[in-house]
């Protein structure tokens, strides 16, 4: 019977091993070409806390040749473990006082608000105004047309007189878009828009104190799950009480992520392709809608830096609801800034949070 046990041990763990392996393999390939890799990425952190919890298990039992399995794909995978965990140690970078700074933020502000609570645009006015940001990026900025939104929040931010508001999605009732707010002036911006999509992207050239910096704010496509799916994904209730069909409710979910992996595929490489003919230093802000174990967030990091994962804390969601966890949204920059400070502000103004990064010069 022990000889038994042992056996399923041995095959879970090499199942659980071989999964986690796709799961980091999945960063490298394009959903248009494996499409059911990516479930394996979303999956990263509990087949990790499944190798660690094996190799625990065969150090209980003192079997040292079974516990190589799991620690060597573990150890493989711990640069992605880097961009979900923040560990409290390690060198940070000397800044002395003199060194330009910038105080950046990334934020998805869902219509300004307006979806969850009419009074939210002024909210996130205030929040945004208090917190004197040099360059503010903002995805799904929108505005119902007729309504004093947009020019209420544009008084409020009057520190920051240059200003980049692209509407990708303009409607008879409402405009839908992109911002960027600067401190600085702007000498040159454009859009990259996405085919049969609301997400889009933007750039712009910004003169800081420094040098010219052009500063992509970017929103990749939605999984765009309804209430009903969301439900399935978040409520326990739901599960056990709902005589909902489940299984066709599950069959709605892979497929809406199945095509927004393969849409994100395409339009990060369409971003990436233009980042690389940058003039300029690169600073990226925006909603991924991807986990940093996903195509998408490789793709566009390259050689670029991670806020997250020069300065901070922890495990970190950008996220409102449970789903997706773990980081979606983003600051990424060029090797010529170190991040002094990086942090999501829990204000629940929107479904995601804020998300505040301070970069300096490098020495």
């Amino acid at each position: 019977m022990r000889h038994l046990i042992h056996i399923l041990l041995r095959a879970a763990n090499l199942a659980l091993a071989l999964a986690l392996g796709l799961s980091c393999l999945s960063a490298y390939v394009s959903p248009e070409q494996l499409w059911w890799l990516p479930f394996f990425g979303l999956a990263f952190a509990p087949l990790l806390v499944a190798n660690i919890a094996f190799i625990g298990l065969w150090l209980f039992f003192r079997k040292w040749k079974d516990a190589l399995l799991a620690f060597a794909v573990v150890l493989l995978c711990n640069s992605y473990t880097l961009t979900l965990v923040r560990l409290p140690f390690g060198k940070k970078e000397e800044v002395k006082t003199e060194q330009p700074q910038l105080k950046l933020l990334s934020y998805n502000v869902n219509m300004l608000g307006t979806k969850r609570d009419s009074t939210s645009h002024a909210k996130i006015a205030d929040f945004v105004a208090r917190e004197k940001f040099d360059l503010i990026c903002l995805q799904e900025f929108g505005v119902r047309r007729g309504a004093q939104t947009e020019q209420q929040f544009a008084e409020k931010l009057a520190r920051l007189p240059h200003r980049y508001v692209h509407y990708n999605v303009q409607r008879t009732s409402h405009n839908f878009g992109l911002a960027t707010f600067s401190r600085y002036p702007i000498v040159g911006k454009g859009s990259i828009s996405f085919a049969n999509t609301a997400n889009a992207a933007t750039f712009t050239d910004i003169v800081f104190p420094f040098d010219t910096v052009r500063v992509y704010n970017l929103h990749f496509q939605s999984n765009r799950f309804s209430g009903r799916e969301r439900d399935l994904l978040t409520d326990e209730t739901f599960l056990l009480n709902n005589k909902t069909d489940k299984r066709r409710v599950l069959k709605g979910i892979s497929g809406k992520l199945k095509t927004a992996f393969a849409q994100r595929a395409r339009q990060v490489n369409e971003v990436a392709e233009h980042m690389r003919r940058s003039p300029y230093a690169v600073v990226v802000c925006g909603d991924f809608n991807d986990t940093p174990v996903s195509y998408t967030y490789r793709s566009i990091r390259g050689k670029l830096r991670d806020g997250f994962m020069e300065a901070g804390r922890g495990i970190m969601s950008t996220y409102v609801s449970v789903i997706p966890s773990f980081r979606i949204d983003y600051i990424l920059y060029n090797a010529r800034f170190c991040a002094t400070a990086y942090y999501c502000p829990n204000v629940r103004y929107s479904d995601h949070y804020p998300l505040v990064c301070r970069l300096a010069l490098r020495k």
